[in-house]
């Protein structure tokens, strides 16, 4: 039974004095059990929504409302003014008061986003929403880029930055840090936003706010080349096989995983003797040049040469 139930069975019947004090279940009517005076009619049950079996927990959970979030540039603690024609009790608007509630709402609207500040949060979320649409990402990405943000914003990192590069950035740090397998080239095409500036602001991003980014796993990215090539699945665990073989080897830090999965899936199609795949067709499935794969493919045939591979 929650807190604002208990308060109303424990309280007294104004005529007699009773205690007795019951609830009538079809009508939400509470009633004197002595007397059958009606205490309240309806009454709402101001007691937070869930149940719980410990004190301790109800006291931490005692709260109402919805949950912070940070994708809204001021944690969702205002509300918006509605848009309807009837006020709160049901009644229909008059014009003056339709044009009375519009004005209030334009005053709201100019106040929540109230300072640079505000303003560069509701701007930045914009950016970053769209930025996830446009890449297909999970909610937890874009929170945990909205939070990156954040803090960018509260060290001063973003002032005199274009924000859509710090965006972008938010994103591929986001992405690095959950292991999800987007590049940097891939996230500033979405963004609009050069290469550059997009690693530039990512630099600065994992320098200022001390952040200890994964290094990026190249066989993340095999199964998005081999779908874009249709190959087998045997290419696929061959070049998962080299892959592995060569992180073992210390032989990929450094070095852009896209470039790497293309030359050993180049490889692996070499070893099995598909020779219809070439190195220009690896190249663009990968987003990468040739010369990447080139460079790739003899680093990786050097390495691995010792131990019978490719």
């Amino acid at each position: 039974m929650s807190q604002g139930v208990k308060n109303r069975l424990s309280s007294k019947c104004p005529d007699c004095g009773s205690s007795n004090i019951l609830e009538d279940p079809s009508t939400g009517e509470y009633y004197c059990g002595s007397c059958g005076r009606v205490i309240g009619d309806k009454m709402a049950d101001e007691g937070p929504e869930w149940r719980d079996f410990k004190d301790e927990e109800s006291m931490k959970r005692d709260r109402s409302g919805s949950p912070l979030t940070p994708l809204l540039h001021d944690l969702g603690l205002t509300t918006g003014l509605g848009t309807g024609v009837k006020d709160a009790a049901g009644r229909s608007m008059t014009g003056v008061e339709q044009e009375k509630a519009d004005r209030l709402r334009v005053w709201q609207t100019r106040t929540r986003v109230a300072g640079s500040g505000e303003r560069n949060l509701a701007t930045a979320t914009r950016y970053l929403s769209h930025l996830s649409d446009q890449l297909n990402l999970p909610r937890n990405i874009l929170v945990r880029a909205a939070q990156i943000y954040r803090e960018a914003l509260d060290a001063g990192l973003v002032r005199g930055r274009p924000i859509n590069a710090i965006t972008a950035a938010a994103i591929y740090a986001s992405c690095r840090d959950s292991g999800l397998p987007r590049t940097l080239k891939e996230v500033a095409l979405k963004a609009g936003v050069k290469k550059k500036e997009v690693a530039r602001s990512y630099r600065m991003l994992v320098r200022y706010t001390e952040k200890r980014m994964p290094v990026s796993d190249p066989i993340l990215y095999v199964s998005k080349v081999a779908g874009r090539l249709q190959v087998k699945p045997q290419v696929e665990q061959a070049t998962i096989k080299l892959l592995k073989k060569a992180m073992e080897l210390k032989v990929t830090a450094g070095k852009d995983p896209m470039g790497l999965v293309a030359a050993a899936l180049y490889m692996a199609t070499q070893k099995l003797g598909l020779t219809n795949y070439t190195q220009k067709q690896i190249a663009e499935a990968a987003d990468v040049t040739e010369v990447t794969v080139r460079n790739r493919f003899k680093g990786l045939r050097e390495a691995l040469a010792p131990f019978g591979l490719p």
